[in-house]
């Protein structure tokens, strides 16, 4: 039977999201152009009645230049927690600067709405931002272990509901229509299901079944857990590459350990 303490679970979570704190950061970089006086995503206009961009705050608040910072010592604290030793100090210092840079970025650079895999990174990093930096309290960094995990579960298990009580998830068209999109789809495996709707059908259900299986993941069997982490993974993997959503497989897979801890935990109890 594996086992994991939580200061390896802090490491294994710290080294996967810290993969996507890079290449989110990377990727902001890139278009931080578009968040220029009349670019796509102007500020002026998506913060437009939140603040006045003729004070002091609402001009840094437009600052290329300021929200450019921002993201470089994202990414900077990102490649920390990816490559450097796993230390109280280093995790406290990084996560918390992680949890400021993309609250302040998230705010700042709108950019048309964020996906999930931002959502679960926020809600990672202020959480072990917050039990670290009270780590002196017994027990808080194992709380944060145990909020992030059961986090997890629960975005995953209500995803899952909600493609259960979808009729157009449930007869196999809602992965169709997706994958037609221009946005999310891809020509070849849009095709496929389009022709195949049995294969459709069943990609609908095996979603459907694993998002569900989270809900009991912290009490299940360690194996079937690990099953379910090896599903997942893949479903986020094939995902990233026919949809393009990169970002899933880490920001959810860096909530694997800690969903492990939980479930180790609890089944020390029960």
């Amino acid at each position: 039977m594996l086992s994991l303490s939580a200061e390896a679970a802090f490491a294994l979570c710290s080294r996967i999201a810290g993969v996507w704190i890079v290449i989110s950061s990377a990727e902001r970089l890139a278009v931080l152009r578009e968040f220029r006086p009349r670019g796509a995503y102007d500020p002026r206009v998506n913060l437009a009645g939140a603040i006045s961009f003729r004070s002091v705050f609402g001009r840094l608040a437009g600052s290329v230049r300021l929200h450019a910072g921002f993201l470089l010592v994202r990414l900077a604290a990102g490649l920390v927690l990816v490559l450097s030793l796993d230390t109280f100090v280093v995790m406290t210092v990084s996560w918390t600067v992680v949890a400021a840079t993309t609250l302040l970025t998230g705010w700042l650079l709108i950019n048309g709405g964020e996906d999930g895999s931002h959502q679960m990174l926020t809600i990672v990093s202020v959480a072990f931002a917050v039990a670290l930096v009270l780590g002196f309290a017994k027990g808080l960094p194992e709380a944060g272990l145990y909020f992030v995990g059961a986090q997890a579960c629960l975005a995953y298990g209500t995803a899952g509901v909600a493609k259960v009580i979808s009729p157009v998830w449930r007869n196999g068209e809602a992965i169709k229509g997706v994958l037609s999109t221009r946005t999310y789809g891809i020509v070849g495996p849009a095709a496929l299901l389009q022709k195949h709707s049995s294969l459709a059908f069943a990609a609908c259900w095996l979603t459907i079944t694993f998002e569900v299986a989270f809900l009991v993941a912290p009490v299940m069997p360690q194996l079937l857990l690990l099953s379910l982490f090896a599903i997942a993974a893949g479903f986020h993997a094939v995902s990233a590459y026919v949809m393009g959503l990169n970002g899933f497989l880490w920001s959810f897979g860096a909530t694997y350990p800690a969903i492990f801890f939980l479930n180790q935990t609890l089944s020390g109890v029960l």
